[in-house]
Formats: C-alpha cells, sequence, structure tokens
C-alpha cells in the first residue's frame, strides 16, 4: 500500500476544518408572467448577506426544451459566486423552440426583467441597476436586454408591462450575437433555423431582428465578453464581431479570451469584478476583492487537480478557504477533488472532500461514486460497496452501470479491482 506523506495528512485536515457556510435562501417557481394558461417560471436566490443589487441569470439551452411534460425545467442554480457576492439573482424559464420560436424567448426574458423591476423593493434590490448574465443562448438573450430599448408601455392595464426590460450591466459567454454569419457551421445552423422558424437562407430578416448587434447604440450600458478560443459549438468570433460594434458606438466593453477554452469556459472573478464596479462602485467592490482571489485559488485547484497536481490542488483549496470565508464551494468542486485526488493515489488526503461533496448533494449518483472510489482505495469496502450500488441505481449509462456492478461483485469477494492498469484509464 502506499504511505500518505503526514504533512499531506495535516494539510486535508486543515482545509477541511471549517464549517459549512449557511445555505442562500430560494424562492422557487414564483410566476412572473401568464402566457395562454402557460406560466412562466423564476426561482428568486437570496444571498445571506444581500448587497441590495440583482441580477437576471439566464443559462444555456440552445433556445430548446423537450415537449415532455416531465422535462427538466431550464431554469437552473445561478454561478455561486454572484450569491457570495452578495447578490440576489433571478433565474428563468422561457418559452422555448420547437414548440415556440423567436422572439419568444426574447419576450419572456424582457418580461422577467420588468417583473423583477416592478417588484424591486419586495426583493430588496434597487430597480432603476439591474445586471444580467447569461450564457451560450442565455448570452444571447442577456445581451438582448442590454441593446434593446425594452421601453415600457405606460398604457399597459398590467403595470409590470409598464416597466423598462432594459438591464444596466451585462456579462455575455458565449453568445450568439449576430445569426447571420453562422450558416457556414451546419449544427449551430439548423438549431439557429429551429429556434428562429426561418429557412436557412442569408440575408433573411428574422436573422438580423434575431441579432443583438443589430441593436447597438451609443446609450447601451457597459458589457463583458467571456469566451474560449476553441470553442466548437459558438465561434469564438462571434464575440470578436459584438465586441467591433460594441467599441465603434462608444460602449464600454470588454472581451476576454480564454486561450483553448471549450464553449463552457469562463473567469468567474473578473464577471463579478465587471457587475461589482458598474454597479456597487469603486469602494464596495474594493471589499470584495478577497473574496474574488479566493474563487481564483479554488479554480486553480481545479485545475491542479484534473492535471493530477493534487498536492498543489491541495494547497490552492486551502488558500481558497484561508483568504476569504465568505467563499462557498460547491458540491461539484469538492467532488472534482474527491475524485480526481483518488485516482492520483492520494484518496485518504481528499477523503474530507468527498464527504463533503455527499453532504450538499447526497442524491448525486456520480459524487456517491467518487465517494465510493476513494472509500474503497483507503480499504472500507462496505462503504465503496453501498455507494457504487447507490451510483448503479442512479445512472442510465448501461456500460458504466456494468463496470460498478463489476466493481461490486470483485469487492465482495474479497479482490481488489483497481489495479494500476484500470486507474490509469479512469484518469483519462
Amino acid at each position: 500500500m502506499k504511505r500518505t506523506p503526514l504533512r499531506w495528512l495535516c494539510l486535508g485536515l486543515t482545509i477541511f476544518a471549517a464549517p459549512l457556510a449557511a445555505q442562500a435562501r430560494v424562492d422557487q417557481n414564483v410566476v412572473y408572467g401568464m402566457y395562454s394558461g402557460l406560466a412562466l417560471l423564476m426561482d428568486v436566490h437570496h444571498p445571506a448577506e444581500p448587497n441590495g443589487y440583482g441580477i437576471i441569470s439566464i443559462g444555456g439551452s440552445g433556445w430548446h426544451a423537450p415537449t415532455a411534460y416531465g422535462a427538466r425545467q431550464l431554469k437552473r442554480g445561478p454561478p455561486q459566486i454572484f450569491l457570495d457576492a452578495g447578490y440576489t439573482v433571478f433565474t428563468i424559464n422561457h418559452r422555448a423552440a420547437p414548440r415556440f420560436r423567436y422572439p419568444a424567448a426574447v419576450e419572456d426574458a424582457q418580461r422577467a426583467v420588468r417583473f423583477v423591476r416592478h417588484n424591486a423593493e419586495q426583493y430588496g434590490v434597487d430597480p432603476d441597476q439591474l445586471g444580467g448574465w447569461g450564457g451560450s443562448s442565455g448570452g444571447h438573450l442577456i445581451a438582448m436586454l442590454a441593446v434593446m430599448d425594452g421601453d415600457g408601455d405606460p398604457d399597459d392595464s398590467d403595470p409590470v408591462n409598464q416597466a423598462s426590460a432594459k438591464l444596466q450591466v451585462v456579462v455575455a459567454q458565449a453568445g450568439v450575437f449576430d445569426f447571420a454569419v453562422l450558416f457556414d457551421n451546419p449544427w449551430p445552423a439548423s438549431v439557429n433555423a429551429s429556434f428562429l422558424g426561418a429557412p436557412l437562407r442569408p440575408g433573411d430578416p428574422t436573422y438580423r431582428a434575431a441579432s443583438p448587434i443589430t441593436y447597438v447604440t451609443p446609450d447601451d450600458p457597459p458589457m463583458l465578453l467571456i469566451h474560449g478560443d476553441d470553442d466548437q459549438v459558438v465561434p469564438f468570433t462571434q464575440s470578436e464581431f459584438m465586441l467591433a460594434a460594441l467599441e465603434e458606438h462608444g460602449i464600454e466593453a470588454r472581451l476576454i479570451r480564454i486561450p483553448g477554452g471549450d464553449h463552457g469556459a469562463n473567469d468567474a472573478p473578473e464577471m463579478v469584478r465587471w457587475l461589482n464596479r458598474n454597479l456597487l462602485g469603486d469602494v464596495r467592490a474594493e471589499a470584495l476583492e478577497s473574496l474574488l482571489e479566493a474563487y481564483s485559488y479554488l479554480s486553480e485547484g481545479g485545475r491542479l487537480a484534473r492535471a493530477g497536481d493534487i498536492s498543489d490542488a491541495l494547497q490552492a483549496y486551502q488558500n481558497a478557504r484561508e483568504r476569504d470565508a465568505r467563499l462557498t464551494i460547491q458540491a461539484l468542486s469538492w467532488n472534482l477533488l474527491c475524485w480526481r485526488g483518488s485516482l492520483w493515489g492520494h484518496a485518504a488526503e481528499v477523503m474530507e472532500a468527498c464527504e463533503r461533496a455527499v453532504a450538499l448533494a447526497p442524491d448525486n449518483g456520480n459524487i456517491r461514486d467518487s465517494r465510493g472510489l476513494a472509500r474503497a482505495l483507503t480499504g472500507d469496502v462496505a462503504g465503496a460497496i453501498d455507494d457504487f450500488e447507490a451510483y448503479v441505481a442512479w445512472t442510465g449509462n448501461d456500460r458504466a452501470r456494468a463496470q460498478r456492478q463489476d466493481w461490486i461483485d470483485a469487492l465482495r469477494a474479497g479482490e481488489d479491482p483497481f489495479t494500476p492498469e484500470l486507474l490509469e484509464r479512469l484518469r483519462s
């Protein structure tokens, strides 16, 4: 058995000594509008220490959703860093293709902003200073909320519709900003055609009408663009085109290029710095710098864990925890350290990461699977079997289910299935 250096056992205890942070309160399934009997829903995520500002959050979905009654909702938890920084975050569902075409999703996003603005006092946010974040298709929608006029109708019988739908600062991650130049990429082009309800034909007016780049004017708010330059879904050039349009009109804008980054690449600390500077002002923004530095340490820890540099990853996680007590490490971040650390021979040191991940997400089969591996490698056979059985019952992947069942059978027979060759395959 490989011996664990005492210094890393001690370090592991130091990292995990702090108590779990209090969870943010969430108001789920708030109805922000009705469309022909269809309820439009949002979740309101309240931070433990609100700063008085709100963020509209729209995740990516390709503007599409399954038509089955039991389909997963589009709204999902926002980036945790927003809540740790004190922002109240509003995550939304919206009408989606193939049942609903453009401009339904844009209209719903505008309705959500109007609803938040109209009810700002109830939610404790400034109605005149609302921010937004969106990724992928959500990046497109959030950009539309920045560049379209969004004027309310003072004569509308619904007071919500009298409010403005325009945001005051946005962060758009890997968004589509000009549909008319995406015809050379077959997969996005077909998705776009389904969303827009228009044929794949350059020059179609619908493509121009649905493109944020069409609406850029000098009165638009500051916009931060983030994009991986190896994005195989939405070309990096989309953000370059948008940046050029914003700068041409004198808009405060910046593009963060993530070298080698894929479609999900981001820079969470810079997202919050952008929001802070434009909403909170310099003094209050400076007070949050230590939190953003903590997130940078955490991001570096994740990178190191993926690379198999577990000792330095443990140190980075410790640095993150020590830098700012407001930092919340979510289940998936703990799970990353648990899984990669176990694969690279540090199961004992990362066991507390495994336990924290399970405590935060006990029903997540992948997280139970990671702890099962750590338990098996540290001699807890019964615990490993229990976790692997939970994964077998949870997963829909037949191949992975069969593999875990083989592990369970071997452990019950007193055998060790985790040969160096298997661990190497799992690492790769």
